[in-house]
Protein backbone atom coordinates (compact mmCIF):
# COMPACT_ATOMS: atom_id res chain seq x y z
CA UNK A 1 0.00 0.00 0.00
CA UNK A 2 1.05 3.40 -0.85
CA UNK A 3 0.05 6.69 0.74
CA UNK A 4 0.54 9.88 -1.07
CA UNK A 5 1.19 10.82 -4.82
CA UNK A 6 4.37 12.95 -5.16
CA UNK A 7 8.09 11.26 -6.82
CA UNK A 8 8.35 9.09 -3.93
CA UNK A 9 4.89 7.59 -4.19
CA UNK A 10 5.45 7.32 -7.89
CA UNK A 11 8.82 6.07 -7.39
CA UNK A 12 7.09 3.17 -5.28
CA UNK A 13 3.84 2.65 -7.18
CA UNK A 14 4.28 -0.46 -8.99
CA UNK A 15 6.67 -2.21 -6.78
CA UNK A 16 4.98 -1.37 -3.58
CA UNK A 17 0.61 -1.24 -4.42
CA UNK A 18 -0.26 -4.01 -4.26
CA UNK A 19 1.65 -5.21 -0.98
CA UNK A 20 -0.16 -6.22 1.65
CA UNK A 21 2.81 -6.60 4.23
CA UNK A 22 4.26 -3.30 3.83
CA UNK A 23 2.77 0.65 3.66
CA UNK A 24 4.76 3.22 2.05
CA UNK A 25 3.87 6.29 3.99
CA UNK A 26 4.99 8.86 0.93
CA UNK A 27 2.80 11.80 1.83
CA UNK A 28 3.26 15.05 3.96
CA UNK A 29 5.59 18.60 3.18
CA UNK A 30 8.09 18.42 0.83
CA UNK A 31 9.59 21.58 0.87
CA UNK A 32 12.70 22.13 3.52
CA UNK A 33 11.64 25.54 3.76
CA UNK A 34 8.33 25.46 4.63
CA UNK A 35 7.85 27.29 7.77
CA UNK A 36 3.63 27.35 7.53
CA UNK A 37 1.74 25.14 10.84
CA UNK A 38 -1.18 24.38 8.77
CA UNK A 39 0.88 22.05 6.15
CA UNK A 40 2.90 20.39 9.40
CA UNK A 41 -0.08 19.89 11.31
CA UNK A 42 -1.81 18.80 8.39
CA UNK A 43 1.00 15.94 7.60
CA UNK A 44 0.69 14.69 10.94
CA UNK A 45 -3.08 14.35 11.41
CA UNK A 46 -2.83 12.30 7.70
CA UNK A 47 0.26 10.18 9.82
CA UNK A 48 -1.79 9.23 12.70
CA UNK A 49 -4.65 8.34 10.73
CA UNK A 50 -2.48 6.01 8.52
CA UNK A 51 -0.97 4.35 11.48
CA UNK A 52 -3.67 4.19 13.24
CA UNK A 53 -5.64 2.04 10.43
CA UNK A 54 -2.32 0.44 9.98
CA UNK A 55 -1.72 -3.51 12.02
CA UNK A 56 0.95 -4.03 13.97
CA UNK A 57 2.60 -6.52 11.66
CA UNK A 58 2.64 -4.58 8.35
CA UNK A 59 5.62 -2.76 8.17
CA UNK A 60 5.10 1.24 8.01
CA UNK A 61 7.98 2.66 5.80
CA UNK A 62 8.33 6.64 7.00
CA UNK A 63 10.48 9.17 4.86
CA UNK A 64 12.50 11.57 6.53
CA UNK A 65 15.47 13.60 5.99
CA UNK A 66 19.37 13.05 6.41
CA UNK A 67 19.06 17.05 6.81
CA UNK A 68 18.87 16.45 10.34
CA UNK A 69 22.48 15.92 10.67
CA UNK A 70 23.49 19.11 8.89
CA UNK A 71 24.77 21.47 11.63
CA UNK A 72 23.23 24.38 9.32
CA UNK A 73 19.67 22.93 9.46
CA UNK A 74 18.83 21.73 13.50
CA UNK A 75 16.41 24.28 14.52
CA UNK A 76 15.01 25.11 11.31
CA UNK A 77 10.83 24.29 11.18
CA UNK A 78 10.94 21.49 8.94
CA UNK A 79 13.53 19.24 10.22
CA UNK A 80 12.01 19.67 13.72
CA UNK A 81 8.83 18.39 12.49
CA UNK A 82 10.47 15.61 11.24
CA UNK A 83 11.75 15.08 13.96
CA UNK A 84 8.60 14.99 15.60
CA UNK A 85 7.02 12.97 13.01
CA UNK A 86 9.89 10.56 13.33
CA UNK A 87 8.67 10.03 17.33
CA UNK A 88 4.75 9.36 16.11
CA UNK A 89 6.16 6.71 13.98
CA UNK A 90 8.21 5.19 16.36
CA UNK A 91 5.08 3.78 18.05
CA UNK A 92 4.57 1.70 15.70
CA UNK A 93 6.09 -2.02 16.11
CA UNK A 94 7.15 -2.67 13.04
CA UNK A 95 7.90 0.89 11.74
CA UNK A 96 10.95 1.83 9.07
CA UNK A 97 12.18 5.01 8.87
CA UNK A 98 14.54 6.05 6.22
CA UNK A 99 15.71 9.47 6.40
CA UNK A 100 16.72 10.87 2.52
CA UNK A 101 19.02 13.52 0.72
CA UNK A 102 18.31 15.01 -2.13
CA UNK A 103 16.86 12.73 -4.48
CA UNK A 104 16.59 13.16 -8.48
CA UNK A 105 13.71 12.22 -10.41
CA UNK A 106 11.03 13.98 -12.82
CA UNK A 107 8.87 16.08 -10.39
CA UNK A 108 7.15 19.52 -10.85
CA UNK A 109 7.99 20.47 -7.25
CA UNK A 110 9.80 23.74 -7.96
CA UNK A 111 11.36 23.61 -4.38
CA UNK A 112 13.95 21.03 -4.89
CA UNK A 113 17.47 21.62 -4.91
CA UNK A 114 18.23 19.63 -8.12
CA UNK A 115 14.80 21.78 -9.91
CA UNK A 116 15.66 24.96 -7.98
CA UNK A 117 19.71 25.52 -9.53
CA UNK A 118 18.48 24.07 -13.10
CA UNK A 119 15.73 26.53 -13.56
CA UNK A 120 17.82 29.72 -12.38
CA UNK A 121 20.66 28.50 -14.88
CA UNK A 122 18.61 27.89 -17.58
CA UNK A 123 17.03 31.03 -17.07
CA UNK A 124 20.18 32.95 -16.69
CA UNK A 125 19.06 33.93 -13.05
CA UNK A 126 20.88 34.89 -10.04
CA UNK A 127 21.03 32.79 -7.15
CA UNK A 128 23.74 32.41 -4.03
CA UNK A 129 25.86 29.30 -3.73
CA UNK A 130 27.24 28.29 -0.43
CA UNK A 131 30.65 27.91 -0.62
CA UNK A 132 31.31 25.15 1.80
CA UNK A 133 27.98 23.46 1.51
CA UNK A 134 28.41 19.79 0.38
CA UNK A 135 24.96 17.47 -0.42
CA UNK A 136 24.14 14.24 -1.14
CA UNK A 137 22.07 12.77 -4.49
CA UNK A 138 20.71 10.17 -5.32
CA UNK A 139 18.54 8.79 -8.03
CA UNK A 140 14.97 7.89 -6.93
CA UNK A 141 15.14 4.09 -8.96
CA UNK A 142 18.01 3.84 -6.64
CA UNK A 143 16.32 4.72 -3.45
CA UNK A 144 13.71 2.61 -4.14
CA UNK A 145 16.48 -0.92 -4.96
CA UNK A 146 17.66 -0.04 -1.73
CA UNK A 147 14.65 0.33 0.50
CA UNK A 148 12.84 -2.41 -1.09
CA UNK A 149 15.75 -4.37 -0.26
CA UNK A 150 16.25 -3.06 3.43
CA UNK A 151 12.14 -3.91 3.61
CA UNK A 152 12.47 -7.97 2.22
CA UNK A 153 15.47 -8.29 4.07
CA UNK A 154 13.29 -8.06 7.24
CA UNK A 155 14.65 -4.98 8.62
CA UNK A 156 12.28 -3.11 11.42
CA UNK A 157 11.82 -1.10 14.01
CA UNK A 158 15.57 1.41 12.78
CA UNK A 159 16.67 4.49 11.90
CA UNK A 160 18.48 4.49 8.98
CA UNK A 161 19.97 6.53 6.02
CA UNK A 162 19.32 5.66 2.14
CA UNK A 163 22.18 7.77 0.53
CA UNK A 164 24.42 7.54 -2.16
CA UNK A 165 27.88 6.40 -0.76
CA UNK A 166 29.41 10.06 -1.55
CA UNK A 167 28.64 13.30 -1.50
CA UNK A 168 29.30 16.85 -3.46
CA UNK A 169 30.08 19.90 -3.52
CA UNK A 170 27.16 22.36 -4.06
CA UNK A 171 29.70 23.93 -6.86
CA UNK A 172 29.90 20.60 -8.46
CA UNK A 173 26.21 19.98 -8.78
CA UNK A 174 26.19 23.74 -10.31
CA UNK A 175 28.59 23.00 -13.03
CA UNK A 176 27.81 19.54 -13.98
CA UNK A 177 23.91 20.96 -14.19
CA UNK A 178 25.59 24.15 -16.49
CA UNK A 179 27.28 21.22 -18.66
CA UNK A 180 23.94 19.76 -19.55
CA UNK A 181 22.09 22.57 -20.38
CA UNK A 182 24.46 24.42 -22.13
CA UNK A 183 24.13 27.61 -19.63
CA UNK A 184 25.91 29.87 -17.73
CA UNK A 185 25.50 30.39 -14.04
CA UNK A 186 25.08 33.57 -12.34
CA UNK A 187 25.68 33.10 -9.17
CA UNK A 188 26.73 34.84 -6.10
CA UNK A 189 29.47 32.81 -3.37
CA UNK A 190 28.42 32.94 0.19
CA UNK A 191 30.88 31.79 2.95
CA UNK A 192 28.29 29.56 4.83
CA UNK A 193 27.49 26.10 4.26
CA UNK A 194 29.29 22.97 5.92
CA UNK A 195 29.67 18.89 4.66
CA UNK A 196 28.27 16.63 7.37
CA UNK A 197 28.72 12.85 7.66
CA UNK A 198 25.79 10.39 6.79
CA UNK A 199 26.36 6.85 7.75
CA UNK A 200 25.60 4.29 5.10
CA UNK A 201 27.54 2.00 6.29
CA UNK A 202 24.17 -0.52 7.03
CA UNK A 203 22.98 -0.30 3.00
CA UNK A 204 26.98 -1.26 1.57
CA UNK A 205 26.17 -4.41 0.98
CA UNK A 206 22.98 -4.10 -0.70
CA UNK A 207 24.77 -1.34 -2.71
CA UNK A 208 27.41 -2.94 -3.72
CA UNK A 209 25.24 -5.38 -5.15
CA UNK A 210 23.27 -3.39 -7.13
CA UNK A 211 24.17 -0.30 -7.39
CA UNK A 212 27.20 1.42 -9.13
CA UNK A 213 27.84 4.42 -6.54
CA UNK A 214 31.29 5.91 -9.26
CA UNK A 215 32.83 9.28 -9.87
CA UNK A 216 30.27 9.73 -13.37
CA UNK A 217 27.33 8.51 -10.83
CA UNK A 218 26.11 12.77 -10.63
CA UNK A 219 26.66 13.51 -14.11
CA UNK A 220 24.71 10.43 -14.96
CA UNK A 221 21.84 10.84 -12.73
CA UNK A 222 21.74 14.64 -13.88
CA UNK A 223 21.86 13.89 -17.31
CA UNK A 224 19.08 11.63 -17.32
CA UNK A 225 16.39 14.16 -15.52
CA UNK A 226 17.69 17.08 -17.00
CA UNK A 227 19.45 16.27 -19.95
Amino acid sequence: MIIGSGLLARTFHDAAKDRSDVVIYAAGVSNSQCRDVREFDRERNLLERSLQATDVLTCFVYFSTCSIADPESPDTPYVQHKLRMEQIVRAHPSHLILRLPHVAGRTPNPHTLLNYLYARIARGERFAVWRHARRNVIDCNDLRTLSLALIDSGVRGETLNVANVRDYAILEIVRTLERICRGHAVYDLVDRGAAYPIDVSRLLPFAEAAITFNESYLENVLRKYYG
